[in-house]
């Protein structure tokens, strides 16, 4: 069944996932967003769902903007499948795509048969081609994902493969790998593979796979600095440089963790109820002894030394870009003036 939108606003990577269980395909979709995994995840969700594996060979066509003309693109959404429902037309790095006008009347009355699948990374809906994919299209956005909700979709992730993840697992692989969700897709993938039958995975799995050592990762490096415990921070930092870490990755994740002690300390110094903080932080319910320990830790700390520990990880950013400097070295005295450059702490 082929469905056509006319609405202007975007419609979500989970919501066109359900309109595909449903079989509901359109006959054309703009996809556009900076999360560039979801999309492809989307795009080939549409190509599975329209054609088997039999009828692709004739009834799929990937073309690219740079090497397309829009004669070739428009003759190709337009043929007729053949021995098949639908064709699949996917255009990638649209953008790039010279005389890009007349594929408005396409757009406009495009083929039933076909679903026109094309992706832009800036669309500028000011002009005509866009204006018109706005009336015509199913809108597809993916915006990179908050920080704070990279675990929720780590857990969902591995829920929708049969398995549980605890959630000090989910930040912990978050904390090793950042932002990335193609990079942590491919830590997950190394997960099943790794706990084999077992239905749930938890922290030292996350370690073994994911991590150095169940000792000298992310997780206990900021948890060291969080708490204000020197020896332990140099320690666990000395462990990972040894072991291959990057300096400049570390600096970013203190950044990251200390940005969340500050929103954490700025509430507090206002008086927010906890339950209010977590909704700050986009903390669901099962992951509240994390905040817990953070409410812990941002009490350690003033507003005053958090603003000033930016500095720290600003000039040791720099240094380590810079410079052939000792890396070791930058990160034992930025720990150093971060922890012990603090005062000893004030209670909200």
């Amino acid at each position: 069944m082929a469905t056509r939108s006319s609405k202007s606003e975007s419609t979500s990577v989970s919501a066109l996932a359900q309109a595909l269980k449903r079989r509901e395909f359109s006959p054309v979709y703009f996809f556009y967003g900076e999360e560039d995994f979801l999309l492809d995840e989307s795009v080939a969700s549409i190509v599975d769902g329209a054609l088997k594996e039999s009828e692709k060979s004739f009834n799929l066509d990937i073309v690219y903007g740079s090497e397309v003309d829009v004669k070739q693109l428009v003759a190709l959404a337009s043929s007729f499948p053949m021995l098949a429902e639908r064709r699949v037309v996917v255009v990638r790095e649209f953008d790039k795509l010279s005389n890009k006008e007349p594929l408005v009347s396409y757009i406009s009355h495009p083929s039933p048969t076909t679903s026109l699948v094309i992706l832009s990374s800036k669309p500028d809906f000011r002009l005509k081609i866009y204006k018109t994919m706005k009336e015509s299209a199913v809108l597809v956005e993916s915006k990179p994902l908050y920080e704070s909700e990279i675990p929720q979709w780590i857990e969902q992730r591995v829920h929708q493969r049969g398995k549980e993840i605890s959630p000090r697992a989910c930040q912990l692989v978050q904390n090793y790998v950042g932002r990335s969700l193609r990079e942590i897709h491919n830590e997950i993938e190394k997960l099943f593979i790794f706990v084999g039958e077992r239905k749930t995975i938890d922290d030292n799995d996350v370690n073994e796979v994911v991590g150095m050592s169940r000792q000298y990762n992310f997780f206990e490096l900021q948890n060291a600095f969080g708490m204000k415990d020197l020896s332990r921070a140099l320690e666990i930092s000395e462990h990972m440089l040894e072991a291959g870490e990057q300096p400049v990755g570390m600096v970013a994740m203190l950044a990251r963790y200390l940005q969340k002690l500050w929103i954490i300390r700025e509430a507090l110094s206002r008086q927010t109820p906890k339950q209010d903080i977590a909704s700050m932080l986009n903390i669901s319910p099962k992951a509240m002894y994390f905040l817990d320990a953070d409410l812990q830790k941002a009490r350690k700390f003033s507003l005053r030394e958090l603003e000033e520990g930016f500095l720290l990880l600003r000039d040791a950013d720099v240094r380590l870009k810079t410079s052939n400097g000792d890396a070791k070295l930058v990160i034992t005295l930025l720990f150093y003036h971060l922890i012990k450059g603090a005062s000893a702490g004030v209670a909200a």
